[in-house]
């Protein structure tokens, strides 16, 4: 009779997930409740249950369902795993912590709970512990791509240039393939300075992606800053006959005409910039702070 019950338990936890999966939360729920019917002490179906109620958006009983799972199965890194994802999602950092730092004690040599250590240090401000926990993640398993992307975006947070840099060159030796970490590079050149080195970061992520927008509107923003206005003027046309809705493009083009002395041409491109950011909702200046 208690092994029927567990094999019926098991097959609504499987119905449950599948729901889950198409997220049809609502019946994923019940299927959940029926599993833990069956089987009260099913953790796995409390976890489940606990992801149905956050996909509701029922916060509170999501939490108290998936703290029931780790009751039932204290040791259950799957379970608590999840539990710290979501305490970092609602932005409970120090509760995220003490279950990361659980989690690592029961498997120091797991590169993703560094990682995810690292991030939640991150959301707490604690920024050089996070870059730490990050470089231990790494120091696990260096081709960890996407530790590489946080901790650069943290260290540009931080105006560590030359360290994010240094993150984003690895990235792409890695993943040669992705042009974010070439536009990241291109960025940090240009707020360097370094204008050249900011070209040959873009044309490196065009090798790979030609219609890439982010690395044009930066080639062109670099030509501008090395004094190159015609060919920095010509990218920008070419940006905005591409993507006539690109107001970074219509920045740059303003600012490369006010340069050029046709002021009346850099007015009109400067005001439809503006009508294009406030459509975006934007209120980035361009991307070498042009105006």
């Amino acid at each position: 009779m208690e092994d029927r019950k567990k094999e019926e338990s098991k097959k609504k936890y499987a119905e449950g997930f599948e729901l889950l999966q198409k997220r049809d939360y609502k019946y994923a729920k019940k299927a959940f409740e029926d599993a833990i019917n069956a089987d009260p002490a099913n953790a796995e179906a409390y976890s489940g249950k606990a992801n149905a109620l956050f996909g509701m958006q029922e916060v509170e009983k999501g939490f108290k369902a998936i703290e029931k799972a780790i009751e039932l199965a204290p040791d259950n890194t799957g379970i608590l795993d999840m539990y710290g994802a979501y305490l970092y999602n609602f932005g409970k950092f120090n509760d995220a912590l003490g279950v990361i730092e659980r989690l690592i004690s029961m498997a120091p040599e797991n590169p993703d709970y560094w990682h995810k250590k690292g991030d939640v240090l991150a959301g707490m401000e604690e920024n050089d512990k996070a870059v730490e926990a990050y470089d231990k993640a790494l120091s696990i398993d260096p081709t960890g791509v996407e530790v590489l992307r946080d901790k650069g975006i943290l260290l540009e947070q931080m105006q560590k240039y030359e360290g994010a840099l240094d993150a984003f060159r690895q990235a792409a030796k890695l993943l040669p393939q992705e042009t974010y970490f070439y536009d990241c590079q291109g960025q940090l050149f240009g707020r360097l300075g370094r204008y050249e080195e900011a070209l040959l970061a873009f044309s490196l992520a065009m090798k790979v992606d030609q219609d890439d927008e982010y690395a044009i509107n930066g080639m062109a923003a670099a030509l501008t800053k090395l004094g190159k206005m015609d060919e920095a003027l010509q990218m920008f046309d070419e940006m905005i006959d591409r993507n006539p809705e690109n107001a970074f493009s219509w920045d740059g083009k303003a600012y490369v005409l006010k340069q050029m002395g046709k002021l009346e041409e850099a007015e009109q491109a400067a005001e439809h910039a503006k009508k294009l950011f406030r459509k975006q909702e934007e209120s980035t200046p361009g991307m070498f702070g042009n105006a």
